[in-house]
């Protein structure tokens, strides 16, 4: 382990370890670490490797607890999978990537194997002789079923429907998108940040904000759904990015992942 490592705690869990067929298993690997949410950052994807089981659900999310000197972060990873086959399924090992920050110094932890016993999926019953007019008249019923579902399936793929993003959902996804662009140069980074905040409070209060004045926009923060601290933090973030994309740059390279980070984890808390 390497030196930013030492104040991770990593464990892992099963809900269960025997499963019938038809059932789920539930796996949590959680990280925890003394201080903020912004220390550390997990961004790539973890890759869940087993012989008979397969992912069918993810989730993550971010909590910490006390304040100051006293904060404890816990970073949890959920994955519901379901059976492939039957038989001892083994998990192997899963390896989890690190950014420690302001260094930017990188690392690894990894989970230990696990095993859950699946047993034989259920046989469908069978009758055998001559088949009564109920039967026939279960069968055509289920058909029709069938039928009515496949044309439903059919119709839902040609009228596709996008699920409403939250005004905090598109900033996010906006900020991944120009932390790609700007890399480490904080003042394309600034410049970014400023129009997506700007764009994010539009959604928020319903207001067009874009081309106003820095005053105007801090001053419709009123109408959003936002506390005293929140309106405070994204005034401050705002202020220092409309300073800074005018302004030569000079800052390190880390503070544009430092920035980045601390503001992600700031609106992931807003979810």
């Amino acid at each position: 382990m390497t030196p930013a490592a030492r104040s991770l705690e990593l464990s892992q869990s099963l809900d269960r370890t025997d499963i019938a067929y038809e059932e789920e298993v539930n796996l949590r690997i959680a990280v925890s670490w003394d201080g903020p949410t912004l220390a550390y950052r997990f961004d790539k994807p973890l890759r869940i490797e087993s012989d008979r089981l397969k992912v069918a659900r993810y989730s993550s999310k971010v909590s910490s607890t006390g304040t100051g000197a006293e904060e404890v972060t816990t970073k949890l990873f959920t994955y519901t999978l379901t059976p492939t086959s039957a038989g001892l399924a083994h998990i192997e090992p899963i390896v989890l990537e690190y950014i420690h920050l302001p260094d930017s110094a990188t690392g690894q932890l990894t989970t230990d194997a696990l095993t859950v016993e699946i047993a034989d999926p259920v046989p469908v019953e069978t009758t055998s002789g001559d088949t009564s007019v109920a039967t026939w008249l279960v069968l055509l019923v289920s058909l029709a079923g069938i039928a009515g579902f496949v044309v439903f399936m059919i119709l839902r793929k040609k009228t596709p429907k996008e699920a409403p993003r939250t005004p905090v959902d598109a900033f996010l996804e906006d900020l991944t998108v120009i932390k790609s662009d700007a890399g480490l140069d904080l003042k394309r980074f600034q410049t970014g940040l400023y129009r997506i905040t700007v764009a994010y409070l539009e959604r928020a209060t319903g207001r067009q904000l874009a081309g106003q004045s820095i005053s105007a926009v801090l001053a419709a923060m009123d109408a959003a759904d936002l506390n005293t601290a929140q309106q405070e933090q994204i005034g401050n973030w705002l202020t220092r990015a409309e300073k800074e994309k005018f302004s030569p740059s000079t800052a390190t390279p880390g503070e544009t992942i430092r920035l980045e980070s601390e503001i992600r984890a700031f609106f992931e808390k807003m979810r």
